[in-house]
């Protein structure tokens, strides 16, 4: 769902966490010995080393595009092309936007969001005046 945020900073911090928590889980998973009797159990631990494995590389990765989104270079892309657009735009700051990644994960990263500026309806001034 799209809402606002206090920005991309606090948002790669909050994927920083998430990091740091799927990389415990992690940790936990390798540490755990498990005594595997059957293909069952194989299977078993082969999923959550999968589940966690693929948390950890979603994460990662929406961390490597909220640090683009939050780059300079992109800024200034945003800008001109933002000042290139034919009708005007108002920047109504920065929102959540749920990225699916490649392997199906969704993530959320912080960006820039823009609309379109309300058009004045000129019917209402002229019965004013």
């Amino acid at each position: 769902m799209v809402e606002n945020t206090t920005g991309g900073i606090g948002q790669a911090d909050d994927i920083q966490e998430q990091i740091n928590q799927a990389l415990e889980e992690i940790n936990q998973i390798r540490s755990t010995r498990q005594v595997i009797t059957d293909p069952d159990g194989l299977e078993a631990a082969e999923r959550a080393i999968l589940q966690a494995t693929d948390k950890l590389a979603a994460l990662m990765t929406a961390l490597k595009i909220q640090q683009a989104v939050d780059s300079v270079e992109l800024a200034e892309r945003a800008d001109e092309l933002v000042q290139a657009m034919p009708q005007k735009l108002k920047n109504q700051g920065r929102r959540l936007v749920p990225i699916r990644t490649s392997r199906g994960a969704a993530v959320e990263v912080a960006a820039p969001y823009f609309s379109r500026k309300k058009e004045k309806n000129k019917r209402c001034k002229a019965k004013k005046k």
